[in-house]
């Protein structure tokens, strides 16, 4: 999304999520996504964005704004919890997975929340969280997080992103656009780079 808003020309490497060697020797740790500089290889995407946004278009000094800053992060955490707990059963069946690493990730991820079919069993509980969570989140947006587009809405964004893959949920007309427009200007497909991979 940063890279689109931007204009940097990207192209992504898939990398398999059961793949841990490659990314630890990269980055000392399995996380993604990773971006060699030179003289820098970071998994950390905030940092990346910093350093290809050398104009500051996106006002990257508002994470520097303790106030600010606790306000989307106590948000996105809000939202992650329940958003990636109702997804997470939907998410291993994209092209991302083959079988191999859809085992991996489903083992790995019950571990922190249980069995994926617990998780659907309980589908109400997380909706129900998650509407009050958007809710808040609908204060914020005049027209955009805080005010001006920034890096904040790129944060928000592509978290709440996700959720368009749960069949029973629509987000208000106020999010559904709010989303559509920040699609509009970072020249954004959710996954496209994965859409377009052969069969």
């Amino acid at each position: 999304m940063a890279l689109g808003y931007l204009d940097i020309p990207w192209k992504s490497l898939m990398v398999p999520y059961d793949e841990e060697d490659m990314l630890i020797k990269l980055t000392g740790k399995k996380m993604l996504p990773i971006m060699d500089f030179g003289d820098l290889i970071t998994n950390e995407s905030l940092e990346i964005i910093e350093r290809l946004d050398s104009k500051n278009i996106l006002g990257m000094e508002l994470l520097k704004n303790t106030e600010q800053y606790q306000k989307i992060d106590t948000l996105l955490d809000k939202i992650g919890k329940d958003l990636h707990s109702l997804c997470m059963p939907y998410w291993i069946w994209t092209k991302e997975f083959n079988p191999t690493s859809r085992n991996y990730f489903q083992k790995k991820k019950e571990k922190k929340r249980g069995p994926f079919r617990d998780l659907i069993k309980n589908k109400d509980k997380f909706l129900t969280d998650l509407e009050l969570t958007l809710k808040e989140v609908e204060e914020h947006l005049n027209p955009y997080f805080i005010s001006d587009f920034s890096i904040f809405d790129i944060m928000l964004a592509s978290h709440l992103w996700g959720m368009y893959i749960f069949p029973e949920f629509q987000f208000s007309g106020k999010l559904h656009n709010y989303l559509q427009d920040v699609k509009e200007k970072c020249k954004f497909e959710y996954h496209e780079d994965l859409w377009n991979l052969k069969k």
